[in-house]
């Protein structure tokens, strides 16, 4: 049975010692990042780092802890002074489609907030009282009285003067509105022209007089005008003089109120918003007399303009702030303009309403977000980048709801200092370093997550003080010294290394709660080793569907799959179905057949592009091999197939190149090949044989076939030697394997293969050259050589 290629027992075994895990202290720290020193590391550095452009991505696959990493670093950052302003928007008085940004220093915006409201409420009243008093009254009254004083002196000498000339002002009305015109007097009345025309018609009235009236008529109205023109500039300036009256009346109380103002608040941008709002104020007195509209043209209540919007608060200062963006939309981001309808449809929208985004509200702090997330939405990806570059954020309006335009606000630019976290899958780094060339200024440190750590004592240790934490935090049931033995031996599975433990602490819970939950449907009081066996069962059970219905096809023999007896050019491969939440392992046939020909080595698949880059680079090493192996002083003159047969999908990788190489060579030299043992295992052109994925899932897939058929005592399945380490399997193939009825072949080289699948001799090249006649590599040889020499004397 080819003893010197066959795993004992003991080789085949793998378990944790429970009695073992007795011994390993635990740690009595709390909580802590397993597993990950290098990840820490750069976090670490990452995270303290406030320079431009030391942006993180946090890379690794899901499960293992990148985002409880993140917030366990942030949390456990010495004390750091968070935000040093607080931010708020005001009016610009000089162009209100820009609202202005003020800083503030922090925890003060409020209090300037509230003040403001103070004094306009306040200037309501006072305004209102200093308008209404006896002296502002009597200079008003004076001024007004003087204006009108000489507007009746020109009135009434004017009037004089139509009465000298035959003419009186008289009112008109026409159309509904009311004009001022001049009149001829008649008899002592008011006429009209039509009058006198009828009076020259009658010799009443001399011709040369009508002209002369009409005449003085145009002349009369056009001084009229002249002296209504003077009046209205009089007027104007008599309301000009009352305006400064007015402003010369509140601005001292007006400064007086605002003095404490200024003083609280000293700096220079808010000083000049200070200047303007009290300017503003002082040309806008009648708001404060009740002499405006409650409303300005755009919807807003009259006293919105002097509101403050305070948009971000720098809190008490004992942290940064950490926003988790789990929605990161380009308005989410920035931030937006809140406008709604009012009755008329028309779009409200003011200063007031600017909501600040996750880059403004982090802003000192730290932002985390999904890369998935941010590159599925359209401009956010362009948005982040512009932010980092410029340490600048633009609120944008929202467009017009239903296509009805909105009024538009372009609010200042928001200075950020931002500090971004992209939590991103394996690889993610690498592809967008490649990809995008502003990407490396932005994100200068990658922490990657590893999936798996050295099983040593230390990671025992933190292992079990998860289980423990978890058990406990999710309230199951209390886990014994087997159990926590196969939860830990289910990590190395997971790790697909003996030496190694799984860092996806995710799917352990997963585990956890299941073995929790059949653990109480056994009416059990702890976690059992069998019952954490029971439910990976019942896992596979619910998930391995695809599974049973390919082995009852193989079964039935609808897939053509011997386990017994010999053939020529026929090997059984094993292939991996991974669904990705599930893998199972299914044995394929992969056959081989060779004719005397110039064509060389043709895959199937290829040929009708069934097979990938993988596959296809596996198949030239299998040409190279042949030519290098056995065709040194001849030519290879073959036409050899391959095939996966009854394989309708693509097929790539080269787990199966060995595989394939042995079907060949059994083809080639008619030499019969055991069809009770699979064969997995990848090659190279010098015949060496290279490890491969999913080896305990093959495995399994083979032996469930054969235990089903009836195991005979001889079947088995050859692997490369490297996957020794990978050996997981379950207690039913670790059984037969002890029973004798199940065997399993490490080999190094394609020789050994060759050797358990024939029984024969590889053979080795003697001084000659040439293999021995007998081995396999001689037939092989001999084989190969007859087809040259039968190819050379057809052609000829």
């Amino acid at each position: 049975m080819s003893d010197p290629y066959r795993l004992g027992p003991e080789e085949v075994a793998f378990s944790i010692d429970p009695e073992s895990l007795k011994t390993i202290p635990l740690p009595n720290d709390e909580e802590q990042i397993i597993g990950q020193p290098r990840a820490v590391k750069a976090l670490q550095m990452g995270t303290v780092i406030r320079a431009k452009g030391f942006n993180l991505v946090v890379s690794g696959i899901p499960g293992t802890g990148r985002h409880t990493a993140i917030r366990r670093i942030l949390r456990d950052l010495p004390p750091a002074a968070g935000p040093d302003r607080d931010i708020a928007f005001v009016y610009n008085f000089v162009r209100p489609e820009v609202p202005m940004v003020l800083c503030f220093p922090p925890g003060t915006a409020r209090r300037f907030k509230q003040m403001i409201h103070d004094l306009v409420e306040k200037l309501k009243v006072l305004i209102k009282a200093r308008l209404s008093s006896e002296v502002y009254k009597n200079r008003r009254d004076r001024l007004v009285s003087s204006i009108e004083k000489e507007e009746n002196h020109r009135l009434a000498d004017f009037e004089a003067q139509l009465a000298a000339l035959g003419f009186t002002a008289v009112r008109v009305e026409d159309e509904g509105v009311l004009s001022t015109d001049i009149a001829p007097l008649i008899d002592g009345e008011a006429g009209d022209f039509d009058q006198l025309q009828s009076m020259v018609a009658a010799g009443e009235l001399a011709e040369e007089e009508w002209n002369r009236r009409r005449e003085t008529y145009y002349r009369l109205m056009d001084e009229m005008r002249s002296i209504f023109s003077d009046l209205q500039l009089s007027r104007a300036a008599m309301e000009e003089e009352l305006a400064h009256l007015q402003a010369e009346t509140v601005r001292p109380p007006l400064h007086t109120e605002m003095r404490e103002l200024y003083r609280e608040f000293p700096q220079e941008r808010i000083h000049s918003y200070l200047e303007s709002l009290e300017q503003d104020i002082i040309e806008r007195l009648f708001v404060f007399t009740g002499e405006e509209p409650s409303e300005d043209g755009a919807g807003n209540r009259i006293f919105l303009r002097y509101g403050v919007n305070i948009l971000m608060e720098a809190g008490s200062g004992e942290s940064p702030p950490v926003i988790y963006e789990n929605n990161p939309t380009v308005q989410n981001l920035l931030g937006t303009i809140e406008f709604s309808m009012d009755l008329s449809g028309r779009g409200v929208m003011s200063f007031m309403s600017i909501r600040a985004g996750s880059m403004i509200r982090s802003s000192g702090g730290y932002l985390v977000i999904r890369l998935d997330d941010l590159l599925q939405e359209d401009g956010a990806w362009l948005q982040l980048k512009r932010a980092l570059q410029t340490e600048k954020v633009e609120i944008q309006p929202p467009q017009g709801m239903l296509g009805m335009p909105a009024p538009q606000l372009k609010p200042e630019a928001v200075s950020v200092d931002l500090k971004v976290i992209l939590v991103a899958d394996e690889g993610a780094y690498d592809i967008l370093y490649n990809a995008d060339s502003d990407f490396a200024k932005f994100f200068k440190i990658c922490a990657e997550f590893d999936s798996s750590m050295d099983l040593n004592s230390d990671s025992l240790a933190r292992y079990m003080s998860f289980i423990r934490r978890s058990l406990k935090k999710s309230g199951s049931l209390e886990i014994s010294w087997d159990g926590m033995a196969e939860v830990i031996a289910y990590g190395a599975y997971l790790a697909d290394q003996r030496d190694k433990l799984s860092t996806q602490f995710s799917l352990i819970s997963d585990l956890l709660a299941e073995a929790s939950y059949w653990s109480g449907k056994n009416g059990a009081e702890t976690i059992e080793g069998k019952t954490v066996q029971q439910a990976l069962k019942e896992r596979n059970y619910l998930f391995n569907l695809p599974e049973e219905k390919l082995e009852e096809l193989i079964l039935q023999g609808d897939i053509l799959i011997s386990i017994e007896g010999e053939q020529i050019g026929k090997v059984n491969g094993l292939a991996i179905h991974d669904r990705g939440y599930y893998a199972f392992g299914m044995p394929t046939l992969i056959s081989a057949r060779v004719a005397p020909g110039e064509e060389g080595l043709v895959n199937i698949e290829r040929e009708v592009g069934l097979s990938g880059e993988i596959h296809d680079k596996g198949i030239l090493i299998l040409d190279g091999y042949m030519r290098a192996r056995y065709a040194v002083d001849f030519p290879l003159a073959m036409y050899a197939t391959i095939c996966f047969e009854q394989s309708y999908s693509e097929i790539d990788g080269d787990s199966a190149s060995s595989t394939e190489m042995y079907a060949l060579l059994s083809a080639a030299g008619r030499i019969p090949l055991r069809q009770d043992i699979a064969v997995t295992g990848s090659m190279n052109q010098m015949g060496e044989i290279q490890p491969v994925g999913g080896i305990s899932e093959k495995i399994s897939g083979f032996f469930n076939i054969c235990k089903k058929r009836g195991l005979s005592g001889r079947q088995g399945v050859i692997i490369p030697d490297q996957n020794r380490k990978n050996l997981f399997l379950n207690s039913e193939i670790r059984d037969a394997v002890a029973a004798g009825s199940f065997h399993i072949f490490p080999v190094s080289s394609i020789d050994q293969g060759m050797e358990i699948l024939t029984g024969i001799p590889a053979g080795e090249p003697g001084r000659d050259g040439r293999f021995p006649p007998k081995s396999v590599n001689g037939r092989v040889e001999r084989e190969l050589r007859s087809m040259a020499l039968l190819v050379k004397q057809f052609n000829n």
